[in-house]
Formats: structure tokens, C-alpha cells, sequence
């Protein structure tokens, strides 16, 4: 058992100003990905913060009648999604792309159910599941909308030798080639690359819902029931270490929210956005 410091990266506050509602999320470079709504009679505002290299980019997109949850850069463009559609008013587009002036440019559906999405350099755009949509657990999709990739159909061509998805907890689009999952029921890690797959089984994590990864480590998230801590498992060991993660003042830092992708894990607590890289917690073990 060990105690870490994340670097305190970005107070929410400082940098939107008047918000409802935030979400981040990591884009394909590791850049964090800062979405705010606003309600405002009947409507929504948005605004997208990127931060790349100690810039922040500012996107507005007018206001609309629905919610979005999702935000990822795809080519020059911003990929917006929501995570639910109305079934009773039929078929529904819950994706938009905006250009960088607001404009939206296109739109489609990824279906009901989402649970997270994460773009490519490539404008692959993954999307995972939760349990009130078992039809589809993880998909792909190019920038035109349609789907490119299907998990159900990817089991079925392994003779059924990787498990279903019931519910997808975390993704890990690691790169243009490869993807990481870990999902519900029985938690395992399955690496898809390409064509072909790698499963982990019986990890001892259950219930994290974002990990980073690098190489044979795995960086989890809080499990069922637990706050404030993170899981070091060793892909190659099959071993786990738990970390308690600690504020800059040496208290508990108790997080409420966690994104994960490639090697980074961003936390949050309130307003304050913390950032774990992987290979900080490998050098202090």
C-alpha cells in the first residue's frame, strides 16, 4: 500500500467561468478535453477547452435542444455526442460534427446507451456500451457514420472464445491500432489489434470504470465501493497494488470522476482536475 501525489492540472473554475455541468475527457495526443454546458430557456450551450501545449482552444457551439456528453477532435472538426436517444420519437441522430466556428457540419446515430466514445487520428470513432444497450458493447465507426467495426460480430469469428460484452466499463483507444476494453461480467482486459485479440482474464479490479495503460502495467480507477484510491496491475505478473492518491496538501484526495487513455488518468474532485501519468507511479514503486 502507497501513497501518491497527482499533479494538480487545471481548476474548472479559472478557465469556463459560468457552467451547469462539465465532463473531460483525453483526446488521441493525451491532450485533455474540457466540456461545459450551460442551460439557458430550455436550451444548452456548450463550449469545448482543448489544451494542447499549454494553449487552450475555445469552441462555442450555439445553442440546442438537446444534450451532449461527448466531446472529441475528429480531423479540423469537433464530434459531439449524446449519450442517450428517445426511442418513443423513433430513430434519433445523437451525433453531431461541428466545424471550430460552431457550424455543424453532419450528423448521424450511434445508438442508444453510450457509455464513453473516443476518436483516432485516423477519424475512427469508437464507441462502448452500457448494460441498457446489450446489442452492441463496442462499435467503430468512420467519419461518415457508419459502422466499421462490430464487437458481437468480432466474439463470434473467435469461436466465441472472448466473452460478450453486458456491460462496457472503460475503453482504452491506445493508439490507431490498437484498443483496449474492460467490461461486465467477469472484468476481464481484451486487447484488440487489428484482426486479432488478447484477453486478460480474472482481473482482481472490479467495478473501475477508466484505466491508463503502458506496456504491462495497468492503471485502474476506484473499484466498487472504493474512493480515492488507484490499482497498479501488472498485465504480466498478474499482480495488483493499491495506491492511495493524496492532494498537494497530504490529505486524501477522495475523487469523485476519473478518464483514462493511453498512459494518462485524469482525476476530478469539485472543480480541480488532477493528472496521473504512468510512468510517474512506475518510478516510485
Amino acid at each position: 500500500m502507497k501513497n501518491f501525489k497527482p499533479t494538480f492540472y487545471k481548476n474548472v473554475d479559472d478557465i469556463a467561468g459560468e457552467h451547469d455541468f462539465f465532463k473531460i475527457s483525453i483526446d488521441y495526443n493525451g491532450n485533455l478535453v474540457l466540456l461545459t454546458e450551460k442551460e439557458e430557456k430550455g436550451k444548452y450551450l456548450y463550449k469545448i477547452f482543448h489544451f494542447i501545449s499549454g494553449e487552450t482552444r475555445i469552441i462555442e457551439i450555439p445553442s440546442v435542444s438537446y444534450s451532449f456528453e461527448f466531446a472529441q477532435p475528429i480531423e479540423e472538426n469537433w464530434l459531439l455526442v449524446s449519450s442517450r436517444i428517445d426511442d418513443d420519437e423513433g430513430p434519433i441522430n445523437n451525433a453531431t460534427i461541428y466545424d471550430v466556428q460552431g457550424n455543424a457540419l453532419d450528423t448521424f446515430s450511434f445508438g442508444d446507451a453510450i457509455e464513453d466514445v473516443q476518436t483516432t487520428k485516423n477519424s475512427e470513432i469508437w464507441v462502448s456500451y452500457f448494460d441498457e444497450n446489450m446489442d452492441y458493447g463496442l462499435r467503430c465507426f468512420n467519419i461518415q457514420g457508419l459502422e466499421t467495426f462490430n464487437y458481437i460480430d468480432f466474439v463470434k469469428k473467435s469461436n466465441n472464445e472472448i466473452p460478450y460484452i453486458a456491460c462496457c466499463y472503460a475503453l482504452n483507444v491506445n493508439s490507431d491500432e490498437t484498443v483496449f476494453i474492460y467490461y461486465y461480467n467477469e472484468f476481464p482486459l481484451v486487447k484488440i489489434e487489428k484482426d486479432t485479440y488478447e484477453i486478460f482474464e480474472n482481473i482482481p479490479i472490479q467495478g473501475s470504470h477508466t484505466f491508463a495503460i503502458n506496456n504491462d502495467f495497468a492503471l485502474f480507477s476506484h473499484d466498487y465501493g472504493s474512493k480515492g484510491e488507484v490499482y497498479l496491475y501488472s498485465l504480466h505478473n498478474r499482480s495488483k497494488k493499491k495506491i492511495y492518491t493524496m492532494d498537494q496538501e497530504g490529505k486524501s484526495l477522495n475523487y469523485k470522476h476519473a478518464v483514462g487513455r493511453d498512459n494518462k488518468l485524469f482525476l476530478t474532485k469539485d472543480k480541480v482536475i488532477y493528472l496521473i501519468e504512468l510512468e510517474n507511479i512506475l518510478s516510485e514503486i
